[in-house]
């Protein structure tokens, strides 16, 4: 790939790592693309999932590329500010189109119409590449796609709220809510910050800076946003380990026997610390600002990049700056002050690069805009917020599941799978067929 594809005079190139797998291909069949997101591509993905599943029915050859910067696709010697100035979707964009153009020519796959597939950053690729080159992509299925770039992304915390309630308990979120209280109370004091340092097994005592603070209650609450955009996702296959779920979550937030709502929040964190083989909960947020202003490549493995991008880009930080949600310590100004120091970014120019990502891509506006997509959400999902989680008749094909989360339609089928969501795959399926005049 070309380092700038939007550069004619710079003829610097680099290696992207992708996968091929031939299996089912027939000469009458399509190409399907699994387009690589903020992370390593994984070869497990070539023989699992619901593409899979597709690519038997329609004969179809495989390919998985990986996203610049992620993985092995290091296109410069290391992930400097400097070099990141040319990670962006645009520039993947384009690598994607010249990946189609060069592969066809490459396996000899004139003729055959080419599906691109994506889940969450990189089902949002998929819509755009299908917007951007419908005449190299005739069609891109995609799950949980954020198309709408915003700033403050409070709405995340509000549907955590909704699916705590909806498919735990209706005192799960509160409760969340009730030990977010008492941790606020307790960091007043360095009395408080002890306390709180021993439940929650931190790896260093918790100091008086603000940032700190902040950090370690953002720390605690991912305990269960991470399960709630996850929740009963199929991913064993791929090392997922699948035992959390919202029932378990809510369990412990409700079980009266560990003690008050603080002392369940801290066995859940407990929980989820031995379920990580992790010793101690490392909320430093000073250790985090370096840790994320490290480039060499062993270093800089996913997390620097991706925070980059959403400091660039898209925003998309999730907030407490909402009322209607359960937690309490993680303001937009947090967000703002990582993007400032780790990148010299500050709000303006994260609101000239939000601006820029509507007037290429339209926001959600896209939905009425762009054939042959289908894009799928889970209401249990957080990201639904700013995804397209409405029916419609017109453009893109919605196809909302009232009861999974994030991403679930693209894993190997489960004989837990709900009605919902086998028949959501039968849709996909159909719509593919009806694309390939199948």
């Amino acid at each position: 790939q070309r380092l700038d594809n939007f550069n004619g005079g710079d003829d610097r190139v680099w290696n992207q790592r992708y996968f091929a797998n031939d299996q089912f291909s027939a000469s009458t069949g399509p190409v399907f693309l699994n387009i690589g997101g903020e992370g390593p591509a994984s070869h497990a993905w070539m023989t699992e999932g619901h593409w899979v599943t597709m690519a038997q029915q329609t004969k179809a050859m495989l390919f998985q590329i990986e996203h610049r910067f992620y993985g092995d696709s290091h296109p410069t010697h290391d992930a400097s500010i400097e070099n990141l100035s040319f990670l962006s979707s645009e520039q993947a964009l384009a690598d994607i189109a010249n990946f189609i153009t060069n592969i066809t020519a490459t396996y000899k796959l004139h003729g055959r119409k080419w599906i691109v597939f994506g889940g969450s950053y990189s089902g949002a690729l998929s819509v755009w590449a299908r917007f951007k080159y419908p005449h190299l992509i005739s069609g891109a299925i995609s799950a949980s796609a954020p198309l709408q770039p915003l700033m403050n992304f409070y709405q995340y915390q509000e549907v955590v709220q909704t699916s705590l309630t909806t498919l735990g308990s209706p005192t799960c979120a509160k409760n969340v809510l009730t030990a977010s209280d008492a941790i606020t109370t307790l960091l007043k004091s360095e009395s408080g910050c002890k306390i709180l340092s021993s439940h929650f097994k931190l790896c260093s005592p918790l100091s008086e800076s603000v940032n700190d603070q902040f950090w370690f209650q953002e720390s605690v609450a991912n305990n269960i946003q991470e399960v709630v955009q996850y929740n009963r996702d199929n991913n064993e296959f791929e090392g997922g380990k699948g035992r959390f779920n919202i029932t378990h979550i809510c369990k412990i937030m409700d079980d009266e026997s560990l003690g008050g709502p603080l002392e369940r929040y801290a066995e859940l964190n407990t929980q989820t610390l031995k379920e990580m083989n992790i010793t101690c909960l490392d909320s430093s947020f000073k250790k985090f600002i370096s840790d994320t202003k490290s480039t060499s490549w062993d270093k800089a493995t996913g997390m620097r990049q991706w925070t980059y991008q959403t400091c660039a880009e898209f925003g998309w930080f999730q907030t407490t700056d909402s009322k209607n949600q359960p937690f309490h310590g993680f303001p937009l100004k947090l967000s703002l002050e990582i993007c400032e120091e780790v990148f010299g970014i500050g709000a303006e120019q994260l609101n000239r690069g939000i601006q820029r990502s509507l007037e290429n891509y339209g926001g959600v506006a896209i939905a009425g805009l762009v054939t042959n997509v289908t894009l799928y959400n889970g209401k249990i999902d957080p990201w639904s917020a700013v995804s397209y989680p409405t029916l419609t008749s017109v453009g893109i094909r919605s196809i909302v599941v009232p009861d999974t989360a994030h991403c679930a339609i693209m894993y190997p089928a489960s004989p837990h799978d709900s009605q919902y969501l086998k028949q959501a795959r039968l849709e996909v399926e159909r719509e593919l067929k009806a694309w390939l005049g199948l």
